[in-house]
């Protein structure tokens, strides 16, 4: 009988086929750690966002540093502000933008969420040397043209 749900391991596209699926299986560790702290791994990186623009920042600057388009961000806008972690607050130099800051409750969860995603990372790489993981990272970083 045929195996239709095997996937191709060999050469290039065995490589990639690798690659998306682990990194499905690490947003799936990183989604189900969060999950502790009310969030998804997509909820965290906006969160996270948010918290390295140090000031509230547009949802177009959003949407750019989260490698996404704006309605993208837009729905999550609206989720994370239902849940009460993040609120729209007017733009002082244009009135016509509203810009994204976090809640306490949101700066908590972030907190919280960054906690859980250093543990479960710690746990996802213990098995790998720190030079394994930078050779990962180059070779990723290659790949992404970073």
């Amino acid at each position: 009988m045929n195996d239709y749900g095997a996937c191709p391991t060999d050469g290039t596209l065995g490589l990639l086929t690798l690659l998306i699926r682990n990194g499905r299986l690490a947003e799936s560790r990183l989604d189900q750690a969060l999950g502790s702290a009310g969030l998804t791994f997509v909820k965290w990186r906006m969160l996270d966002a948010i918290v390295k623009a140090e000031s509230p920042v547009s949802l177009g600057k959003l949407a750019e540093h989260l490698h996404c388009v704006k309605s993208n961000v837009t729905q999550l806008t609206d989720r994370l502000e239902a849940e009460g972690t993040v609120r729209r607050v007017s733009d002082q130099e244009d009135r016509r933008s509203i810009l994204m800051e976090l809640t306490e409750s949101g700066r908590n969860m972030h907190k919280d969420g960054l906690e859980a995603l250093q543990s479960t990372t710690r746990e996802f790489f213990a098995s790998s040397s720190e030079e394994q993981r930078n050779s990962l990272r180059r070779f990723l970083e290659i790949l992404s043209g970073a």
